[in-house]
């Protein structure tokens, strides 16, 4: 199987050539490291290694099965959304959820000691991979908004702290140097009243025990899509696909209540608050992130080296600190 970045979706072919190289070693530690079902990687090369012209590109081995993603939405919505389908027991959810919890606590297994990007395999010393992380949110304001805000990215982060400070510095510039990325007067100085609120709070929403490390594999897109499960009667997932947007980042950020959980990101409409009174998804969210901790729970007491629970109680905290 031969991947490309899509055409229209990366900024140009240096940030391509580096979402490729990292992807590529995101999957290279995995295979490594752990015993998670990723492909194994064949051939890969930047945009200036290919002579057909078609860009950056990686030659893998194809895994054979379903993509989870096409059994838990419906199709035939008249709007069809990412969202998880009603119908789906909690019998499969339980199934498919601890499969994936044994996943992360193998990641959460890699330790490193600093926030920043992954190394290419092939980067030279005169020539190393920014130290800043290439992630999905700076570079979609990037693509999307025109708006630069990744900084100098010879620089990389040597606490928490460092780190959510930067991102939140993101949405200040966006909001700043992006005039389309508001619809109005209100919705600006509403936007700027939370960041600034967002930003005195932040203090508190550090976990100190893992401000200064140790790091984790952190990737942005990682979710219930990325799972090849072997058919529609058989869920055992038989291979973990797309790891772009991958980086060394927060344990934390690692260890906060999954966005996954019903597929969809909580930033769509959905999730909206309506006249004072949370979503009608929040409950079902909550529901499953129960499942979630406590399959997380039972797959911890199984595995050699998660004695302490730490990764269940990261989720705990994110929770009942709010910082989820």
């Amino acid at each position: 199987m031969v991947r490309f970045p899509r055409v229209g979706k990366v900024h140009d072919d240096e940030y391509a050539d580096e979402k490729v190289a990292i992807e590529v070693r995101a999957l290279s530690l995995i295979r490594k490291r752990t015993t998670i079902p990723v492909p194994e990687i064949q051939a890969w090369g930047s945009a200036a290694d290919n002579s057909l012209g078609l860009g950056a590109f990686i030659m893998m081995d194809f895994v054979n099965g379903v993509c989870l993603n096409d059994l838990l939405t419906d199709p035939n919505e008249a709007e069809p959304t990412r969202l998880l389908r009603e119908d789906i027991s909690d019998g499969d959810i339980e199934v498919i959820y601890r499969q994936f919890a044994n996943f992360l606590l193998q990641l959460f297994s890699l330790d490193f000691d600093s926030i920043g990007s992954l190394p290419s395999p092939e980067a030279e010393p005169e020539s190393p991979m920014p130290k800043r992380p290439l992630t999905y949110k700076a570079h979609d304001i990037l693509h999307n908004g025109g708006v630069d805000v990744f900084g100098d990215r010879r620089q990389g982060f040597a606490t928490t702290t460092e780190y959510f400070q930067y991102l939140l510095g993101q949405d200040f510039g966006q909001l700043t140097h992006q005039p389309n990325s508001i619809y109005g007067p209100h919705d600006a100085r509403s936007r700027y009243l939370a960041f600034e609120v967002l930003k005195s709070l932040l203090p508190d929403l550090i976990n100190k025990k893992y401000d200064g490390g140790k790091f984790k594999l952190i990737c942005d897109d990682l979710g219930l899509a990325n799972l090849i499960v072997r058919s529609k009667e058989d869920l055992n997932i038989v291979g973990v696909v797309d790891l772009e947007w991958s980086y060394v980042g927060p344990a934390q950020l690692f260890g906060s209540a999954p966005w996954w959980l019903l597929q969809d990101r909580p930033i769509n409409e959905e999730w909206e608050w309506q006249d004072g009174k949370p979503p009608k998804l929040a409950k079902r969210y909550f529901k499953y992130l129960d499942i979630y901790k406590r399959v997380l729970e039972e797959e911890e007491a199984k595995m050699s080296g998660h004695e302490e629970r730490e990764l269940s109680n990261l989720v705990k905290w994110s929770q009942e600190s709010g910082a989820m």
